[in-house]
């Protein structure tokens, strides 16, 4: 069995092979253009001139940086060295534009630079030249200012190194001297805390001001004591005593109490004897309020008016002469009161300010880590720039040692050498030997061509591809048919079955019993369509119905290709000519509509009244569909052949009135990608596919290929065996 590929290719050839013959005439025709043309002139002798660079060996370095721009001016790539500044000087020398130097350099001068393991020479040639003076010229000029350029690269590189080393040393020492004048002031503002906390002092400091506190404690503690007993003593606070001390020492208050105590016991005296409204003891009376008052007067300027009287302020006189007549032992522990709270006073004065002197330490002491770690953190930054600085200068120094020592990395090692080079020849010795190459890229490009078209074609070529394509989405192939070619009864040749002896009918009875199988036998009123025209589709219903019919089916045949003319003149039977003119009422007269087909028991047909234009309108009509339910009471199978589903949708129009639908494919006609798709809809939306039927098979099939396919059940079987005896 022949190969699907191969057979493609076969197809393919068949529908282009005039396009693989033009290619391979044309191929033929410029080989052949080739093969005649004369024998070019013999050219004259040329010279080559050939020298050598190598790697130049300086005098011994003294300086990292020189020894290095030596190595890396090695690694150069030779077309630096032949850049356009280079191809100006050598311009200039040897008087030449600017487009004649290029085209010597890309067509003349040939550079070989070794390979790793190769001797380090690099080989320079310079070819075609009229003389042995050009190439000689030429070739040393070029390699003079290569090396030439070679130093100047190294130069131009040394001098860039020192220039940015010079800008980074600025950036450097500006860093630095800011880091040192950041450092100087902490040192400046925190130097000394920290050299107290380094030395111990400050923690002595912390100690003694908490030893200085314990005695401070221990002293007001005794003078609080003695406090408190002098003022259970005097019965006095220690503003008071300080108070009742202060009017005791006063002379003039002594005095004027004196009097105050002269005139209440004179009162006291006269009250006896004289009445309150006497003038003698109203002037008493008002010498005593007089006396009262001057003793009040100068107690406010005893004690000084600056708030130390305010506690006796308010009180009688009596209260005041009282507060003021101590005896020289009570104001003598009065004033020991008063002198007792005033060194309590400033004891804790003294006190508070020790306690706020350990705070401060206390503070200095705890800052004392992070002011550390700031401290080695701006050291450690001080010594980087100091490093880094210093790591500068040393490169620059080192540049600027080696501007002395800068020479270039390559050195003629060999001068130009000239040689002759003779001509060579090329003659067409063998003209056949060009015709047959010729003649055979132009086979493989022809085949070429041929297989690519072939590859890129979408059509299915073989029923083994129909056959696989229905097999991916379980789609049962319902039989494989034969080309049909019959006579009819005026001797024409056609594809309908109108002989009733015909060989072809057991193929289209064993597509009918397998509808029987794959679908049910209940299965009444079956559609049939294709993909796209040509694929036999009206030939496959009519010979179907032909082929049910002599099985003894009362089957009817329905075309409603609607916007095509009738087939049905093959079978004798001449459409309406006024049903064109009214087609629902040709169906709704169903009578007329159905005719039989002479020559052929049980068939039935309706034939189309087209080319119609309101098509969608007759197929959703009501005289249509009670066309189809009264057939499907009367006939045994109705067939209904529709347009291809690529000419229209007329087909699923009128899928709801059918019990499943059979797709028509032929091979060579049928593209994959439009089947595929098609069925592929078919199962999204629902529709009821009872299975495909590969049409013009350019095969026998035999019993065999029908029971390996599985397509062929019992009853089928024995139909054919009755049915064999026919082929």
């Amino acid at each position: 069995m022949t190969p699907p590929i191969v057979k493609r290719f076969l197809i393919s050839f068949e529908q282009h092979k005039l396009l693989g013959l033009f290619i391979f005439l044309l191929s033929l025709g410029v080989s052949g253009i080739f093969a005649l043309q004369p024998e070019p002139p013999t050219p004259e002798a040329t010279y080559k001139a050939s020298g050598q660079l190598s790697y130049s060996n300086p005098p011994p370095l003294f300086t990292t940086t020189g020894e290095q721009l030596q190595e890396q001016g090695r690694l150069i790539n030779v077309d630096i060295l032949l850049g356009p500044n280079v191809q100006e000087k050598i311009r200039n020398q040897l008087g030449l534009n600017s487009q004649q130097i290029q085209r010597r350099i890309e067509r003349n001068l040939n550079i070989k630079v070794p390979q790793p393991g190769e001797t380090a020479l690099i080989t320079l040639d310079y070819n075609n030249a009229q003389t042995p003076e050009e190439a000689v010229r030429t070739l040393g000029v070029f390699m003079r200012e290569m090396v030439e350029q070679s130093r100047l690269i190294n130069t131009s590189q040394l001098r860039g190194r020192i220039e940015a080393l010079e800008q980074r040393l600025g950036e450097v020492q500006r860093d630095l001297a800011a880091a040192e004048e950041t450092f100087y002031r902490f040192i400046s503002k925190e130097g000394t805390p920290l050299l107290a906390i380094q030395d111990g002092s400050l923690f002595a400091g912390i100690t003694g001001s908490q030893q200085q506190q314990r005695q401070l404690t221990l002293i007001l503690e005794e003078i609080n004591g003695q406090i408190s007993s002098l003022v259970d003593q005097l019965g006095l606070n220690p503003e008071e005593a300080y108070i009742s001390a202060a009017l005791s020492a006063d002379p003039i208050l002594a005095n004027l109490r004196a009097q105050m105590l002269q005139n209440e016991t004179e009162i006291k005296l006269r009250q006896k004897e004289l009445r309150p409204e006497h003038p003698a003891m109203v002037a008493l009376r008002k010498q005593q309020a007089n006396n009262e008052q001057l003793f009040a007067e100068r107690a406010e300027e005893v004690i000084g008016g600056s708030g130390q009287l305010k506690p006796l302020r308010g009180q009688p006189t009596s209260q005041l002469r009282q507060d003021s007549s101590l005896d020289p032992a009570r104001q003598q522990l009065a004033n020991t009161l008063v002198t007792l709270q005033t060194q309590r006073e400033g004891i804790q004065r003294q006190l508070e300010s020790v306690q706020s002197t350990e705070q401060e330490l206390r503070e200095q002491y705890e800052q004392f880590p992070d002011q550390q770690l700031q401290q080695a953190r701006l050291v450690q930054e001080v010594e980087t720039k100091r490093a880094l600085y210093q790591t500068i200068l040393t490169a620059l120094v080192d540049a600027q040692s080696a501007e002395a020592e800068t020479t270039g990395s390559y050195a003629i090692a060999q001068a130009p050498v000239v040689q002759e080079v003779l001509p060579t020849r090329f003659a067409v010795t063998n003209r056949f030997l060009i015709l047959a190459g010729g003649a055979g890229i132009g086979l493989v490009a022809a085949a070429g061509t041929i297989f690519l078209l072939a590859t890129l074609d979408d059509r299915l070529h073989t029923p083994q591809e129909l056959r696989e394509l229905f097999s991916d989405r379980e789609v049962p192939v319902l039989g494989k048919l034969p080309y049909v070619v019959c006579f009819n009864f005026n001797g024409q040749e056609t594809p309908i079955l109108v002989d009733n002896d015909s060989s072809y009918l057991a193929y289209y009875e064993r597509v009918r019993s397998n509808i029987r199988r794959f679908a049910s036998k209940s299965a009444k009123v079956i559609s049939i369509t294709s993909v796209s025209a040509e694929e036999g589709k009206s030939v496959t219903a009519f010979n179907l119905a032909i082929a049910s019919a002599h099985a003894g089916k009362r089957t009817l045949l329905i075309e409603l290709d609607l916007r095509s003319p009738s087939n049905t003149d093959a079978m004798q039977v001449e459409p309406d000519p006024e049903a064109s003119t009214e087609p629902l009422n040709y169906y709704a007269e169903r009578n007329e509509a159905i005719r039989l087909v002479p020559g052929v028991a049980n068939l039935y047909v309706v034939p189309t009244p087209g080319p119609l234009r309101q098509v969608v309108a007759i197929l959703e009509s009501d005289e249509l569909r009670k066309l189809i339910e009264d057939a499907r009471g009367r006939f045994d199978l109705i067939i209904i052949d529709t347009p291809s589903l690529s000419k229209c949708n007329d087909a699923l129009l009128i899928e709801s009135l059918t019990d499943g639908m059979i797709l028509v494919t032929r091979p060579g006609i049928t593209r994959g990608s439009m089947l595929g798709e098609t069925v592929d809809q078919f199962t999204e939306t629902d529709i009821s596919l009872l299975g495909a039927i590969i049409n013009d098979v350019d095969q026998v099939i035999t019993m065999s290929d029908l029971e390996s396919s599985g397509l062929l059940d019992k009853e089928a079987e024995a139909e054919n065996q009755t049915l064999g005896s026919q082929l």
